[in-house]
């Protein structure tokens, strides 16, 4: 990360140390609460990325406007989140969190049961009425998702000629959370893949444009036999490095261009060999089904199943014996190098825990 940088959300870590009290719970062997959960809503998207990852875990597109989330499981699934001690939600999951007709009132209900909300999306549908303002008052963060900068790119990477309406949601946001003066982080994500890096510093100008807070510049996942053709060119990453300072060189005290170095220098390695973050982090699909991880939405489902949040408590779930059985198979029965995709959102937490359960010698020599 360029010393002109400040990633003050930590995008490229984890905050895992501000959270020790669930550690030491961890650490003792005790069945804890998950610190975070991504939250699907939909299995549909009016739009198609061509680096989508949700199409390996059955995004449907259109034909999936009408598959998401039903109204009342879904507020039972916030409210109980913030009763068990859940502290963040991000409604982003597999496809486009917008199409659920009740996500509004599930980052209300969420909001007010304690945890706190954010959503990803790409945005075309966000509402500029009396609902999108009040989700821009609750959210802790509203990320849209676009690798493009002008409408011809957009067609081509995003399969859609909404980018207009995109830009006009955008400055909706950002002059809302101005007017309201309204602690909302506001950003923009770029998925980094060989086809669309020649947007990278034009996205980076366009961002600070539209004065959003910052850029995030991602690696793209992909499966272990590169499903989505990214996995086979991890190692040529490094081909984008200068554009990608080009972009850091962007930022301002208000701005900032925030390259996730670790993820995309690391080549989709990893250097520990157990998942042990799975019980600080989960995952539930626009359906309504509950995993350790968005790996298992479409690979070895059934083994992986924690519950169903539409027709079962998720406090039941967590607290039951199959949930924790589940999680001690991801530890013992998942080899981390052949099976998880690469850079899973669990990646840096992984790294800390592994750390932390393997103790150097002469420990006390601090």
């Amino acid at each position: 990360m360029s010393d002109k940088v400040k990633d003050r959300f930590m995008m490229d870590s984890h905050k895992l140390l501000w959270h020790m009290d669930r550690i030491v719970d961890w650490q003792a062997g005790k069945r804890i609460a998950p610190l975070h959960i991504d939250v699907g809503l939909s299995k549909g998207c009016n739009i198609r990325c061509h680096y989508c990852y949700g199409e390996t875990q059955g995004n449907l597109y259109r034909k999936g406007k009408n598959v998401y989330f039903p109204r009342e499981p879904l507020l039972r699934y916030m409210r109980e989140a913030g009763e068990i001690g859940v502290r963040s939600m991000a409604l982003i999951g597999e496809a486009e969190p917008l199409i659920n007709p009740h996500v509004y009132e599930a980052i209300a209900v969420g909001k007010k049961a304690g945890v706190d909300m954010a959503m990803g999306t790409n945005g075309i549908l966000f509402d500029t009425g009396r609902q999108g303002e009040q989700a821009l008052e609750l959210l802790t963060w509203l990320r849209f998702n676009v690798s493009a900068a002008s409408e011809e790119a957009y067609r081509r990477l995003h399969g859609s000629a909404e980018f207009k309406t995109l830009i006009e949601k955008i400055k909706f946001c950002v002059a809302t959370r101005s007017k309201r003066h309204l602690p909302i982080a506001i950003g923009l994500q770029m998925v980094l893949t060989p086809q669309d890096a020649d947007e990278i510093v034009p996205l980076a100008r366009l961002g600070k444009s539209l004065g959003v807070d910052y850029l995030e510049i991602k690696h793209c996942s992909d499966t272990q036999d590169n499903r989505l053709h990214i996995y086979q060119h991890l190692a040529s990453y490094g081909r984008f490095d200068e554009r990608l300072h080009q972009a850091e060189a962007e930022s301002t005290d208000d701005f900032a261009v925030i390259v996730k170095w670790a993820n995309i220098n690391s080549r989709g390695k990893r250097d520990y060999d157990v998942c042990l973050g799975a019980p600080f982090l989960l995952y539930s699909t626009g359906e309504g089904l509950l995993y350790p991880c968005g790996q298992f939405f479409a690979y070895r489902s059934n083994e992986f199943l924690l519950g169903n949040l539409v027709t079962g408590s998720f406090k039941q779930i967590v607290e039951s014996d199959h949930y924790w059985k589940v999680m001690d198979k991801v530890r013992c029965g998942v080899d981390v190098h052949k099976e998880c995709y690469a850079f899973c959102r669990t990646n840096a937490i992984n790294k800390f825990l592994w750390q932390l359960a393997h103790k150097p010698d002469h420990v006390n020599f601090v």
